[in-house]
């Protein structure tokens, strides 16, 4: 009986890593829209004032106050990730401009 709670609650984790996969690929997909702009405009990468504000709403979006913690961890590292991936981007960028100039 306890192998089959077992064996249900990591297929329930299995189908939520899937639809949390599906999920970063469109907020990475948000992240280059960004990025984008942010060169455009000449803007830093890092807005730490609303990094904050993220992790903040986040963290009061979670239900369950033994968790917060966990989650803020999770958006930090969520943020820190999003942030390498525009620096990619943007030296992938910076480098197309440098190869086109005369």
């Amino acid at each position: 009986m306890q192998d089959h709670r077992l064996q249900q609650a990591r297929i329930k984790i299995d189908q939520i890593d899937a639809a949390m996969a599906e999920l970063f690929e469109q907020r990475m997909t948000a992240v280059r829209e960004v990025i984008a702009y942010k060169i455009d405009h000449q803007l830093p990468i890092l807005d730490a004032s609303r990094e904050e504000a993220v992790i903040e709403k986040g963290c009061d979006r979670i239900q369950e106050n033994e968790l917060k913690e966990y989650y803020r961890e999770l958006l930090i590292k969520q943020m820190e990730l999003s942030r390498r991936y525009q620096q990619t981007l943007l030296a992938a960028v910076k480098k197309d401009e440098s190869c086109s100039e005369p």
